[in-house]
């Protein structure tokens, strides 16, 4: 088995719990602190759980970039310490893109759906409506299943590869 195999698992499970880890803890502070939510709160929970796999959506479609940048810097039989700390540099760059892309998308998310309803969303989450808190979820988590390739291919265009020979 090849070290960079391992490498690539590990790194790829370390920044996966590590950008869903800050992806809570920041939504979860500001969130609670700008609406005021204090008391346990189901709904609130719900509404988390799309944000979180909202971000693990992204994040895999980030780490496959990564995984893609560690294999084309390590191509050679010798594994040098430049080019596993140049690939370390790539999924850092990649994991601070999808968080915040995944910010980003979630955002524009909840202000674009919470402008065309005639409810305001806060309100309900915050009063505990679970049924507001599941459809919220689910408007997140479609949106960020439409986005997760096109943040992949943003971070893959960041990769260095060489020009290919094109034939006109």
């Amino acid at each position: 088995m090849k070290p960079i195999l391992i490498i690539q698992v590990i790194l790829a499970f370390i920044t996966g719990i590590a950008g869903l880890y800050l992806l809570y803890k920041l939504l979860n502070t500001y969130l609670k602190k700008q609406f005021g939510i204090t008391e346990v709160n189901q709904a609130f929970a719900i509404f988390q759980v799309g944000i979180l796999l909202s971000g693990a959506l992204m994040m895999s479609s980030v780490l496959s970039a990564g995984i893609n940048a560690i294999q084309y810097l390590n191509q050679g039989s010798q594994l040098s310490i430049n080019n596993v700390l140049m690939s370390l540099t790539y999924v850092i760059l990649f994991i601070v893109i999808g968080i915040v892309f995944t910010l980003l998308i979630i955002a524009a998310s909840l202000y674009t759906y919470f402008q065309l309803t005639q409810v305001n969303e806060w309100e309900q989450i915050k009063a505990n409506n679970i049924s507001t808190a599941l459809i919220s979820a689910a408007f997140i988590l479609g949106v960020s299943m439409i986005m997760d390739e096109y943040v992949g291919q943003l971070c893959e265009a960041l990769i260095p590869y060489p020009s290919v020979l094109q034939i006109r």
